[in-house]
């Protein structure tokens, strides 16, 4: 998976081609891990000039399978939400997102494909072949059935040592297999080489007692001082102290894993009139009357001597942790109520998560996946809607943080996000930097914002090279574009070494994307002018924005705006500028 071309390119301006002359999808590859005995995932890259596709046909050894879109309607659980967003775009205002992602069903074992992929034009004709890709399907794995370990599946027996024994059983390749019924359990321990399976109809339900947890989980950071509890799933040495590699874990089905984490209030409806699950929003003056799992583990943590305030922000599990993992897959399943984060991806490599559902707003810091020191990330065709900031990256925290390595390399497309602190996020751990990050195509209504950069003058590092583009939104709820560096999280232990260098935000691009009825602003910059901490190098270009809301810079450097229009603003002027300089205005409406 090699994220880091994924950049290439990206400042390349589209050349006017006439309408028959399209350009073939590049780079067509499968994701890490992204098959099995009877699928294959492929995705691909847009062509640099990509304005008259409206689909991309899909071919196996010279036989087309089908189009992008038709599949996606099939396999992805955010493509129906996508859909009714354009459907509901009546004056026609947003930018059209592409779909370029496809699985393929009903596969042979052991057996050898060879995919291209055809862009196809608005009177369906189609481009000349990708490059070819190929890949083999999997042998059929030997099975690992946890009913044949002794699990019971009737949501009242703990069944963790059953699971367990399953895993431990699990030879090279296997898979374990959660069936149909719902297995309670406490922390799992996944190993390398295998993949876990919570089929369809199947529910992993957290445990709510904090014993079924080991209370020495794992330490966030080399420099941290506080050891967390274990999560429902983990890839962990069971000494947190200790160093342990792992590689080619998968976690797959169309199963639930529910972390029991909070009390549920009545569901809403969405935008599709489908039930959505609501938890009771919580802190850590309130967790007693209104958690489950994470009332337990801090009355725990507080019995131990911990004060309130650390407990509740650190002893609550997550649903799944891994650490120092090369090559993993996330596929199909939803995600439900976690006592403390969602997906934890900590000093990982080569990590994919796809056609996944993630509900648990307004579960407090129910993130939907978090990536730390990794390197090589692909999120796509997920449905978020979460507690907390949806897809996440984390780099440590201040002066130690440089000993580290950046959380870098991830692409981002094709996502459906509806509640969530922020579509993608950076920070507020940004000491060892964030950096080369893609997200492309994705759609939001009803996020607080949609790229969302957070820091402090005391963390360091920040995020560089990231591209933010082609993409629709509506209902921010705050702001559309943020960067700052007055953040402050009220669950933080400052346990590390300040350092003497503020965050900065640089060298990142936003471009075609539009907005439609932004919350408190559009675009906010932050920087902290007073101590000559300045972000630079933001560029904005081709971006439209509807509504009031306006555009809040203090504290920036060197950066432009190019064709960024703002409409319905009631004839008020939405700029506020200052303490700012080097900056550049180009096709303004209305100008600064």
């Amino acid at each position: 998976m090699q994220c880091t071309n994924l950049l290439a390119g990206t400042l390349a301006m589209a050349v006017s081609l006439p309408l028959w002359a399209l350009d073939a999808p590049v780079k067509p590859q499968i994701p890490t891990l992204a098959y099995d005995d009877q699928h294959i995932i492929l995705v691909w890259q847009k062509p640099a000039n990509h304005t008259n596709i409206t689909d991309y046909h899909i071919y196996a050894n010279g036989k087309l399978l089908g189009s992008s879109n038709t599949n996606n309607t099939q396999v992805s659980p955010a493509k129906p939400y996508i859909d009714q967003f354009y459907r509901q775009d009546t004056r026609q205002f947003h930018h059209r997102i592409a779909i370029h992602s496809f699985t393929a069903q009903g596969l042979k074992p052991n057996t050898e494909y060879r995919f291209t992929v055809r862009s196809v034009g608005r009177n369906g004709q189609e481009s000349a072949d990708s490059a070819v890709v190929v890949q083999r399907t999997t042998k059929v794995p030997a099975l690992f059935d946890v009913k044949r370990y002794g699990a019971k599946g009737d949501g009242q027996t703990l069944d963790t040592a059953a699971i367990q024994h399953a895993i431990d059983a699990c030879t090279t390749g296997c898979k374990v297999l959660l069936p149909p019924g719902t297995y309670k359990s406490g922390a799992l321990y996944l190993k390398s080489n295998m993949t876990l399976e919570i089929a369809e109809g199947a529910t992993l339900l957290g445990s709510d007692r904090p014993e079924d947890y080991p209370r020495d989980g794992y330490i966030q950071y080399p420099y941290s001082t506080t050891v967390r509890p274990a999560s429902l799933i983990n890839a962990l040495p069971r000494d947190p102290h200790q160093h342990q590699h792992f590689e080619n874990i998968r976690i797959v089905g169309k199963g639930i894993i529910d972390g029991n984490g909070w009390k549920r209030s009545a569901d809403v409806l969405d935008e599709r009139g489908q039930p959505l699950p609501v938890y009771l929003a919580s802190d850590n003056t309130r967790y007693m009357q209104d958690g489950v799992l994470a009332k337990a583990q801090v009355e725990r943590a507080v019995a131990e001597g911990m004060n309130v305030k650390d407990a509740y922000g650190q002893m609550r599990s997550s649903l799944i942790t891994l650490r120092n993992v090369k090559n993993v897959f996330y596929g199909g399943f939803t995600v439900l109520n976690p006592a403390y984060h969602g997906i934890m991806n900590l000093e990982t490599e080569n990590v994919v998560l796809a056609n996944t559902t993630h509900k648990t707003f307004d579960a407090n810091n129910g993130d939907g996946i978090e990536f730390a020191n990794s390197r090589g990330a692909m999120v796509f065709n997920n449905f978020f809607d979460t507690g907390d900031d949806c897809v996440n990256f984390a780099a440590g925290t201040g002066a130690q943080a440089v000993e580290q390595k950046p959380q870098e390399d991830a692409w981002i497309f094709n996502n459906y996000f509806r509640k969530g602190h922020g579509m993608v996020v950076a920070g507020s751990h940004t000491g060892a930097w964030i950096q080369n990050i893609l997200a492309e195509d994705n759609v939001s209504d009803g996020t607080d914002a949609g790229l969302r950069m957070k820091s402090t003058n005391f963390m360091g590092g920040g995020a560089r090279n990231v591209v933010f583009r082609d993409s629709a939104m509506r209902n921010t709820a705050k702001q559309a574009f943020i960067f700052t560096l007055d953040y402050n999280d009220p669950n933080a232990k400052l346990d590390y070494q300040k350092s003497t260098l503020a965050g900065q935000f640089r060298d990142v691009r936003v471009s075609d994307v539009t907005v439609e009825n932004a919350g408190l602003a559009a675009i906010e910059v932050k920087g902290d002018s007073q101590h000559g901490a300045y972000h630079q190098g933001l560029a904005f270009e081709r971006v439209r924005f509807s509504g009031p809301a306006k555009a809040k810079i203090d504290g920036l450097r060197d950066s432009r705006f190019d064709g960024v229009h703002f409409v319905e603003t009631g004839g008020a002027n939405p700029w506020q500028v200052a303490l700012s300089d080097g900056l550049t205005f180009h096709d303004v409406e209305p100008a600064p």
